[in-house]
């Protein structure tokens, strides 16, 4: 054990540098218990992995084929449709494959070339299977890929679509460039296709959808994601890395530019989203971030908006200074704390008052350099079920103070504090929107009838910080989200960066109704996230 703490854990080491080696330790340890752990399953449902096969190389093609062979978990299918490469030694390959697993492979063979979206609707319509897993010709699956798949079906039998963490297989054959994932965020699948493979989708629910639509070849899973997103709530994460992505010369893994038709055909899917939903507004390509990244512009009304400072009267006059700067926007009301009325008792009984659709929460200590951030705000709150939105947050360094919160086991996390204030980080989290668990108490714009019934629970808190952390925790009780937008910045102009502080009190009560703040990690974050 000395000796995997020496080699494995030196503090010195980055991450992504033992990455490799840390990997493969863990996994020649873990397969042994998975695979006397089978026999305990007592749902062991067929998983039918869908593959279509174009023009590959055929070394990345048989380790993706190896790569289902050798899943632990042996109750799959494979259903092929080669879309008429023209290439005979790939066709061999998947004829060879068929042999070798005559009762579990289906192989169609086309002479004509249908393209990618026709080829993966007949391929779906090959399978038989409970479940449906997507596949690329050239990905690679972990040996227990899909038995944690399945162990997590038994846990929740309720899941219709399960999706894991991935990583990149380079050139040379290498793991690198681990992608961590945050567990189901609606609103981060509007600003890019966070979820890729491996993703297990109940069969009936890809048959409600539609299936593959073709029209937008190239981006046709994300299209497909954005529907079932519109079925169901029941998606889960599975936080270990399950299958790679291979990084090869025209693959949209090493160099995004290489299929610049897929971006177009994801906008629109994005906007036929928006209209299915019934939201007006616009997908577009960020000027501020990344190629394979997309930014909704929704259109609303002038909204009506009540304000209510977290501070006492008289400590307010810059930040009222320019909230009158906002524009599209009516405020329609403006309320302090009482120095002497505990916060959670005050907080709640300004709430109660308010009779505007919109409420704003702010700390007196910011400056709003956009005239229209309001207005912005109040736009992420249009998707149903979006119940607060907050901006991100930065100091005066021009660096990032926090973009949204999260938590580590009673601790709070600022995450990307200390990033340059235009970095993305990791996966656009902080240049785009995402759902987040916890926001602070610098700005936020909430839904005023989503608050009002949740305020009982929130009396008898002694701090605005402690009030906001219960109410997060409160409206996701109500299946409600919460999102922050990367795009959107606030300035903090305190030079000491901002904390969360409980009271004994405050901590002891969140400790009591809220038990796993303190005993598990943030579902939305991984500690490289922050």
């Amino acid at each position: 054990m000395e000796h995997f703490r020496r080699r494995f854990l030196r503090c010195s080491e980055p991450l992504l540098k033992r990455y490799p080696r840390l990997r493969q330790f863990l996994r020649s340890l873990a397969l042994r218990y998975r695979r006397r752990a089978l026999k305990h399953l007592s749902y062991k449902p067929l998983i039918s992995i869908q593959l279509a096969v174009f023009r590959v190389d055929t070394a990345e093609l048989q380790a993706c084929l190896e790569s289902v062979a050798k899943q632990i978990y042996p109750h799959w299918q494979l259903c092929i449709v080669e879309d008429g490469s023209g290439l005979a030694v790939v066709r061999d390959t998947l004829q060879a494959f068929k042999k070798r697993f005559p009762g579990k492979v289906k192989l169609v063979l086309r002479d004509d070339n249908q393209g990618i979206t026709a080829s993966s609707q007949e391929a779906f319509r090959l399978t038989d299977g409970d479940y449906v897993a997507l596949l690329d010709h050239d990905d690679y699956l972990v040996p227990e890929a899909l038995y944690e798949v399945v162990k997590l079906l038994n846990r929740h039998p309720e899941t219709d679509w399960i999706y894991s963490d991935n990583d990149k297989l380079d050139s040379q054959g290498r793991h690198c460039c681990p992608h961590v994932k945050p567990d189901w965020s609606p609103e981060l699948l509007l600003t890019y296709n966070y979820i890729l493979h491996l993703s297990v989708i109940r069969r009936s629910l890809i048959e409600r959808a539609g299936g593959f639509r073709e029209g937008f070849e190239g981006s046709q899973d994300h299209d497909l994601y954005l529907r079932l997103a519109e079925l169901t709530g029941q998606v889960r994460h599975i936080p270990r890395v399950l299958y790679s992505w291979r990084q090869s010369a025209d693959s949209v893994a090493l160099n995004p530019a290489n299929k610049h038709y897929a971006f177009d055909a994801a906008l629109r899917a994005l906007n036929d989203a928006l209209k299915r939903r019934g939201e007006r507004g616009q997908a577009q390509h960020p000027a501020h971030s990344w190629l394979g990244s997309y930014q909704i512009i929704r259109h609303i009304e002038t909204p009506d908006i009540d304000v209510i400072v977290l501070e006492a009267e008289g400590e307010t006059a810059p930040v009222l200074d320019k909230l009158t700067a906002q524009t599209r926007v009516n405020l329609t009301s403006v309320s302090w704390l009482e120095p002497d009325e505990g916060a959670g008792k005050c907080l709640n009984r300004l709430v109660k008052q308010c009779q505007s659709p919109y409420v704003l929460l702010l700390m007196p200590t910011i400056a709003l350099t956009d005239t229209t951030l309001l207005l912005k705000l109040t736009a992420n709150l249009a998707p149903q079920g979006v119940a607060l939105s907050s901006a991100k947050v930065i100091n005066t360094y021009a660096e990032v103070d926090h973009c949204g919160l999260a938590y580590r086991r009673g601790v709070f996390c600022y995450p990307l504090r200390g990033w340059d204030k235009t970095a993305d980080g990791m996966g656009a989290y902080g240049g785009l929107p995402r759902n987040i668990s916890l926001s602070s108490a610098v700005i936020n714009v909430c839904k005023t009838a989503q608050l009002q019934p949740l305020l009982a629970r929130l009396g008898s808190y002694e701090t605005a910080n402690a009030w906001l952390v219960a109410l997060a925790l409160e409206l996701q009780k109500q299946k409600l989200r919460l999102v922050v937008d990367g795009g959107l910045t606030v300035l903090y102009t305190p030079a000491a960066a901002y904390q969360v502080t409980l009271s004994a009190s405050d901590k002891a009560l969140l400790q009591r109704d809220y038990a796993h703040l303190f005993s598990t990690d943030d579902p939305l974050y991984h500690r490289q996230m922050l």
